[in-house]
């Protein structure tokens, strides 16, 4: 499956979120958040998904693509 998210920063404040409590929750600085968020990687998207689940975020800034298995 893959997730990514059209404004990463969007999300965050969507969710009632500083940058500096994001990189806090994921224990890196902000600057390493705002790089990782930058480069765009798929491992970033996954741990905002993962955020914004725990939080309840509501779906609406997300792209979900489902591989077929078969």
């Amino acid at each position: 499956m893959k997730i990514k998210y059209i404004s990463i920063k969007k999300e965050i404040r969507k969710l009632g979120l500083t940058q500096k409590q994001v990189a806090d929750m994921m224990e890196v600085t902000i600057q390493t958040l705002e790089y990782r968020i930058k480069k765009d990687k798929p491992t970033i998207h996954w741990a905002i998904y993962g955020i914004a689940n725990y939080y309840g975020g509501i779906d609406d800034n997300l792209i979900k693509e489902m591989n077929d298995a078969s």
